[in-house]
C-alpha cells in the first residue's frame, strides 16, 4: 500500500525523513538499515533486496533492524485521506487506522459482481447483485444451476430432479450390468484356472455360471431318461477338445453337485466291463449294455450294471446306466434310475 503525501491532512509540509528514499510516498510499516539508519518501507526495500540481496540502496550493505518505536509513534500522529476519496469516501483517518479502513471497513472500495464481473461500490454491491441477471444460482432441491431472472419452478425442479433420477438408474443399471459382466468373467477366468491346475479331476459345487462363458450344454436330461451309447456317440461331433461331465440336482439349480473334466474321446470308448480307461487321476468308462461314468484313479470300478460301490471314495463317484434304466449314482445318491430332479450334463469348449 503506497500513501502520497497529499493525502496527509494535518500537516502542510512533511519532513523527507517520514518520506521512502525509494517510493517517495509515506512510510508505511518501515523498517530501518542498521548500517546507514535510514527507514524504507517494507515492500519496497524486499523489492530492492530481491533484484540484489543484502544491497541498501543508499550504502550498499543492508541489514534489517525494527524502525525505532519513537519515529513509529511520530508516523501515527498523521491523519489521511482514505485512498477511496475519488469513489466518494470523506472519511479522514489515523495512520494506525488506514489499512483496516481500506481493506474491510470502507463502503467506497470498489467489487466485482458475482455474475456481470462489473466493478461496484462495496455499498451498492448487494443490491446490485439482487437484481443483477447473471447472478447463478444453484436450487437446494434438484442442484440445477440457473440465472436468478431465469424462472425455476417448482414442476420444472420436480421434473428436473426426476430426470436427473433416471439419468442416475441407468448410469447405475449400467454400472450393475458391467460390474456383474466382470464377476461372470473373473469366474470363468477362476474356474477355468481351478479345471487347468487340476485337470482330469472330481470336483464338487461348481458353479453353472462360472462355465458358461466359456463352455457349452451338450446334454441335459433328468436321471430318468434312458441314456444310449449311440447319443453320448453323436455328442462326439459337437465336442471340442475336452467335456465336463456332471450331475445337477434339482431342475432350476445351477450347480453341479459332482463333475469331472476329461478328453472328448471318452464318448468314443468301448470299455471292457470294470476294466477303465485312465485320464490323470480319473478312471472313466464307457462299457456298451451297462454302463458310462467315472471314478478316481486310485480305486477300482466295480460295476454289475452300473457302479455301485460304497465304500471305496462313494462321495466321488458318477453312473449312468446304458441298459435301458436311466441314471444311476451322483456321488453317494444312488437309485435315481426313474428321477426327475437330478439332471445329467455334459459339456465341452465354445471355442
Amino acid at each position: 500500500m503506497s500513501i502520497s503525501k497529499e493525502r496527509i491532512t494535518n500537516i502542510s509540509q512533511i519532513d523527507d525523513e517520514y518520506l521512502c528514499p525509494i517510493c517517495f510516498h509515506l512510510l508505511w510499516k518501515p523498517v530501518e538499515c542498521q548500517n546507514c539508519q535510514r527507514v524504507f518501507c517494507k515492500i519496497c526495500i524486499d523489492k530492492c533486496l530481491k533484484e540484489k540481496p543484502n544491497v541498501c540502496p543508499l550504502c550498499q550493505y543492508y541489514q534489517e533492524k525494527r524502525c525505532s518505536p519513537m519515529f513509529y509513534a511520530l508516523l501515527c500522529k498523521f491523519k489521511i485521506e482514505c485512498e477511496n476519496k475519488h469513489n466518494g469516501c470523506n472519511d479522514i483517518l489515523l495512520y494506525e487506522s488506514l489499512e483496516k479502513h481500506q481493506q474491510e471497513q470502507c463502503q467506497y472500495q470498489m467489487k466485482i459482481c458475482r455474475g456481470c464481473q462489473k466493478n461496484i461500490l462495496k455499498k451498492d454491491l448487494d443490491q446490485h447483485e439482487q437484481n443483477c441477471g447473471e447472478i447463478k444460482i444453484e436450487c437446494k432441491r434438484c442442484n440445477l444451476v440457473y440465472k436468478q431472472k431465469e424462472k425455476h419452478e417448482q414442476l420444472d425442479c420436480l421434473m428436473d430432479m426426476l430426470d436427473r433420477s433416471n439419468k442416475k438408474i441407468e448410469s447405475l443399471e449400467k454400472l450393475v450390468e458391467n460390474l456383474q459382466q466382470n464377476v461372470q468373467k473373473l469366474e470363468a477366468t477362476v474356474y477355468l484356472d481351478f479345471w487347468t491346475r487340476l485337470p482330469f479331476s472330481i470336483v464338487h459345487a461348481v458353479q453353472l455360471s462360472s462355465l458358461i462363458s466359456l463352455w457349452n450344454i451338450i446334454y441335459d436330461f433328468p436321471y430318468s431318461h434312458v441314456t444310449t451309447v449311440e447319443e453320448l456317440r453323436a455328442l462326439r461331433s459337437q465336442c471340442k477338445k475336452h467335456i465336463i461331465v456332471g450331475a445337477i440336482q434339482g431342475s432350476s439349480s445351477m450347480i453341479l453337485k459332482i463333475a469331472a473334466m476329461g478328453p472328448s474321446e471318452i464318448l468314443s470308448l468301448d470299455s471292457p466291463l470294470n476294466e477303465p480307461a485312465k485320464y490323470d487321476n480319473v478312471n472313466w468308462y464307457l462299457t456298451q449294455k451297462k454302463s458310462f461314468g467315472f471314478a478316481p484313479s486310485s480305486t477300482t470300478i466295480n460295476c454289475n450294471s452300473a457302479d455301485g460301490e460304497d465304500k471305496d471314495n462313494a462321495e466321488n463317484r458318477l453312473s449312468w446306466h446304458l441298459d435301458g434304466y436311466g441314471g444311476y449314482r451322483a456321488g453317494k445318491v444312488k437309485n435315481l434310475n426313474n428321477n426327475n430332479e437330478w439332471r445329467k450334463i455334459i459339456m465341452t469348449e465354445k471355442h
